[in-house]
């Protein structure tokens, strides 16, 4: 299991940012996949600027369960790649859905879709979703009780704390319904409140933090032009270091979850 998935109470800055900047920070092949339930497209006209066009996505994946075909093999179909600067790593993008309501079709085709992205982490590669917003609509059960790794992505200041605090009932289902890790992403620290203060107040381990840099994130999250020293400046560096951070974090948690499944049948054939 090496799937990652990445979501928000509401309110908090740079959801789909950060699940980008850590798809291309990611050191070794990764695939993003959009799946939050109010889509934009907003890496195809943010960091893409339009130059490539959405692919049926996440939807075309549910056509492709419907039809009893391979999901991995629909899953490379899918894959929109993003230009990064590792030429031996593979980053790619599976596109969200086209319009609202669509997230209510997918039902049926999600523990097929988990199961797939299982069988790229056994054969190297992870997967990164962008869940979108913590609300009513809840994520799908067989991805959260399958993630080996959930990050609940949030700001410092108080807005952000308290959309976080009105999500409590949300995040302790997240909580109950995985055996992986259930974390805070903590994005701006200090301003005002310091990633230990806001985990210590929730009762969740940070896994990591991003500084806060507007026109720095705007190369991610709207395809501004990247400086020369963009690569080697403070936000830049923290999200590679998030990356870093969260692709160890996500390595121990599949390690933590696969162990009992592994002694159990090891048991059995004896």
């Amino acid at each position: 299991m090496a799937i990652l998935l990445l979501t928000s109470p509401g309110g908090a800055p740079g959801l789909t940012t950060t699940a980008l900047g850590l798809a291309l920070s990611w050191p070794g092949d990764v695939i993003l996949i959009d799946a939050d339930p109010c889509p934009g497209h907003a890496i195809e006209s943010g960091f893409l600027a339009g130059r490539i066009p959405p692919g049926a996505g996440v939807m075309g994946l549910a056509a492709a369960c419907r039809d009893g075909a391979d999901l991995v093999r629909a899953m490379w179909d899918e894959i929109i790649p993003l230009p990064h600067d590792d030429e031996n790593t593979t980053v790619g993008l599976i596109s969200g859905y086209g319009h609202l309501g669509q997230a209510s079709l997918m039902g049926a085709a999600w523990p097929g879709l988990v199961s797939a992205m299982i069988d790229l982490g056994q054969a190297g590669v992870d997967v990164i979703v962008d869940g979108g917003r913590l609300g009513p609509e809840a994520l799908p059960d067989s991805l959260v009780s399958r993630s080996s790794l959930i990050g609940i992505v949030t700001g410092s200041r108080l807005r952000h704390l308290a959309a976080l605090s009105m999500r409590s009932t949300e995040v302790e289902a997240l909580s109950s319904a995985t055996t992986g890790t259930v974390g805070l992403v903590v994005v701006g620290p200090g301003h005002p409140y310091s990633s230990r203060e806001i985990g210590g107040q929730f009762g969740l381990p940070v896994l990591g933090e991003v500084i806060r840099d507007a026109p720095a994130a705007a190369v991610l999250s709207d395809g501004d032009r990247a400086g020369k020293r963009w690569s080697r400046g403070r936000y830049a560096t923290s999200v590679r270091t998030l990356a870093e951070a969260m692709e160890v974090k996500l390595r121990r948690s599949s390690e933590t979850i696969t162990a009992p499944q592994t002694l159990t049948l090891t048991r059995a054939a004896s």
